[in-house]
């Protein structure tokens, strides 16, 4: 697909280098199509099936030998791609099996490492059976059962509904059993709810995430409530798993601890468990986050120790096949022993494809190879396209493959060593030009020092990924086992010392970058117009790529102009506290309670925070007691309670114990926990066209809100139920003053 002969070349003749390039794409658009919301309600299955069979029909017709007419084979083949990654996602479960809200027993049998947290175990599990419980088992339920008891009811959930479904069971710690481990069987009496959609506005979408994972319900379990059985033997599929346990106790067998551990086992084995935030931050600031995943970067280094060690066998048919044979299997075994992460399988099985090319005396293209890899994984995991770490893995290696040879070029360092680290550059700038919308697009900030961390990252990575290969292999060896753990100790400890010093250089990331979704589709043409012109070296894709850069700063001009325009009122879902935010273009006030002062919820909110261009905008934060009071902000005025914002009056009822002489008419009624009035009384005080209770209100006073509400006919929105309630407003931003409200309120009050 490079170009280096220099000459002319047009698109179609660049495309037909890569057949399959162009097969993959109509297959992952099909999968794409049908998780969008233009979706097929109805089964594709016989149209798949159909198409399939007009196709092979077709090609055995005289006509559709001639040139001309293999354009309706070709449409023909690209229609059944499309309708097959449809069919291949209405095959994918949708919603649980499983009854919920309603305590059962079962079977579950432990599916992967549990994670220990806090004040709970979190441990995904697969559940085989359960069994519902009748009504007069229920009232006993409710109170404190004996793992006896639960052991005896679960026992039996096989003999009454079998299934098969994943999901993720947080126990309450038990000291007089042991914790379930890889393989283990849990009987358990649980109530299984539903995952909670985003309860915020822009807040991560936890439950679609792990529903293409297969997992729509959790539970609570109590430590009275479960029981743990041993397995006596390991199926084979947690055979990767084990080996992967198995690699972590020797490393913790020969004396390695603290972060030096966490990140061998992130580096070697994809365990990120023992990663602590702080460390992990600073991997990202360095820009070198990704060698914490076991990724194609880990599989590339083992990729080239098995090619020097096999290469005594020569270059011979005989011996290549041996090599390549070799090679491949021991791949697949480190994919085993990294628990068989969807990184470590994506670069596995390209350099499968690749070397299975080359025992066949036939050179594969790498941008087949890569497209021949991603569909063989969404054939098997239709889902897995959704996942980050998928994109991040092809794009990086995509943009790697095209652009390094073009970086590397432009600089002819004849210096060896000099040579080496231009090298490295031009692999690091290359990785990250394809992967930049992305990373911008959904982490909102960009490392810029990542040339700088790995020129000296990536040697590190491959010290570290050889010695403890070697660890492993020859830990049994006294003398050489304590050499290697030794060198190995002292390289993590320097890579993680390195990582916390790029950290604190100043500027080292460059945050809180917010760009929309048209932006994001603009970088990514602009990504795709500069591949076409580098390879075509026409004028036309020069003007285009312009073209795209200035529709991408035009947009930022205009989102910036209706952010200086809106007008947001939200009323946050935060746990059990008040979380009120009144925006008025680049300008906000933020009324909290205490208990929500004393937290940090901006986490889930951030997003939403950063579309609206108020990350670096100064935020007045108020408690909510303070808008109760005669208090004058720049930009909020408040008056017992009442906030005029634009042309909506609104009232927070906090401890109200004044009644008034008239019924004052106002937009939003929000009620908070320290409102402890009769609904009644308060709705003959107030009388407003909706009424917001936030997320402190206890649930047995949200009920009596509802029936008051629902008596009268009124508008109400449960901010704990429902999630965030957010109201636009329209027009230019408004002066606010108490004068003007005043007068709105002088003839009530």
């Amino acid at each position: 697909m490079t170009n280096t002969t220099g000459r002319h070349r047009h698109l179609d003749e660049i495309l037909r280098e890569v057949p399959f390039v162009r097969i993959v794409i109509v297959f992952l658009l099909g999968i794409v199509f049908q998780c969008s919301r233009f979706a097929f309600t109805y089964s594709t299955f016989i149209t798949t099936i159909a198409l399939l069979a007009i196709y092979l029909f077709t090609l055995f017709l005289p006509f559709s030998r001639r040139y001309s007419r293999q354009w309706v084979n070709g449409v023909l083949g690209l229609l059944f791609l499309f309708f097959a990654g449809i069919t291949l996602v209405q095959q994918q479960p949708k919603q649980s099996s499983l009854p919920v809200q309603e305590e059962i027993y079962v079977q579950a049998v432990v599916d992967s490492k549990p994670v220990p947290g806090a004040r709970f175990l979190k441990v995904p599990v697969e559940i085989q059976a359960y069994q519902q419980i009748g009504e007069e088992c229920r009232q006993r339920a409710c109170h404190a059962v004996e793992s006896e008891e639960c052991r005896q009811r679960a026992c039996h959930a096989v003999k009454d509904k079998r299934c098969k479904e994943k999901s993720v069971l947080y126990l309450e710690p038990d000291t007089t059993m042991a914790l379930p481990a890889l393989g283990d069987t849990l009987l358990a009496l649980v109530k299984l709810t539903p995952l909670p959609p985003p309860q915020n506005p822009d807040e991560f979408d936890y439950k679609t995430y792990m529903a293409r994972k297969g997992v729509f319900v959790t539970g609570f379990v109590r430590a009275q409530n479960y029981t743990v059985v041993p397995a006596q033997s390991l199926a084979w599929r947690y055979w990767p798993a084990h080996l992967q346990a198995r690699a972590g106790r020797i490393f913790d067998s020969m004396g390695l601890a603290g972060d030096e551990l966490a990140v061998l086992n992130a580096l070697t084995l994809g365990d990120r468990t023992d990663i602590d935030r702080e460390l992990n931050k600073a991997f990202t600031a360095a820009g070198v986050t990704h060698i914490l995943s076991v990724s194609g970067l880990h599989v590339g280094i083992i990729f080239a120790i098995l090619t020097l060690a096999l290469s005594f066998l020569g270059k011979s048919r005989r011996g290549l096949l041996i090599k390549n044979t070799v090679i491949i299997i021991s791949l697949w075994i480190y994919a085993a022993v990294s628990g068989f992460s969807p990184s470590v399988n994506r670069a596995t099985v390209m350099f499968s494809f690749v070397l299975a090319g080359k025992m066949m005396q036939r050179d594969i293209s790498i941008y087949n190879s890569l497209a021949a890899s991603a569909f063989f994984i969404c054939l098997f995991y239709p889902m897995d396209l959704f996942s980050i770490g998928f994109q991040l893995s092809y794009l990086a290696l995509t943009s790697l493959v095209y652009f390094q040879p073009y970086i590397y070029k432009l600089l002819y360092v004849p210096n060896k060593l000099l040579n080496y680290f231009w090298q490295l550059i031009s692999v690091s700038v290359a990785a990250q030009i394809a992967t930049l919308p992305l990373t911008l697009f959904v982490f909102h900030q960009f490392p810029n020092y990542f040339m700088v961390s790995n020129i000296w990252v990536i040697p590190l990575t491959g010290v570290t990924t050889y010695l403890s290969v070697a660890l492993l292999l020859f830990n049994w060896v006294p003398y050489l086992s304590f050499a290697l753990t030794w060198l190995l100790d002292k390289a993590l400890w320097l890579l993680n010392s390195g990582v916390r010093f790029t950290e604190q250089l100043p500027y080292s990331v460059s945050g809180n970058i917010s760009i929309t979704t048209l932006q994001y589709v603009l970088l990514i043409a602009f990504v795709l117009v500069l591949a076409v012109c580098i390879e075509t070296r026409s004028r036309k894709w020069l003007l285009a790529l312009a073209y795209v850069l200035v529709a991408f700063f035009a947009l930022n001009v205009v989102t910036e102009m209706e952010q200086r325009q809106q007008r947001v009122l939200a009323v946050y879902n935060v746990k059990n506290s008040s979380y009120i935010h009144l925006i008025d273009g680049k300008n906000s006030v933020v009324l909290r309670d205490t208990v929500s002062a004393e937290q940090n919820f901006e986490f889930n909110l951030q997003s939403f925070f950063l579309s609206r261009g108020l990350a670096d905008a100064p935020v007045n934060v108020l408690n909510v007691d303070a808008a109760i009071k005669d208090t004058l902000q720049r930009h909020i005025g408040a008056y017992r309670g009442f906030i005029l914002f634009g042309d909506k009056v609104i009232k927070i009822l906090n401890s109200e114990r004044q009644a008034l002489s008239n019924s004052v008419p106002v937009d939003y009624l929000i009620v908070t926990s320290t409102c402890r009035q009769p609904p009644e009384k308060m709705l003959d005080t107030f009388v407003p066209a909706q009424i917001i209770l936030d997320a402190s209100v206890p649930p047995y006073r949200s009920k009596l809100w509802e029936t008051a509400a629902a008596a009268r006919q009124i508008a109400l929105h449960n901010v704990k139920t429902a999630g965030a309630w957010v109201w636009y407003g329209q027009g230019s931003p408004y002066t606010y003053s108490n004068a003007k409200l005043v007068c709105f309120l002088f003839r009530y009050l």
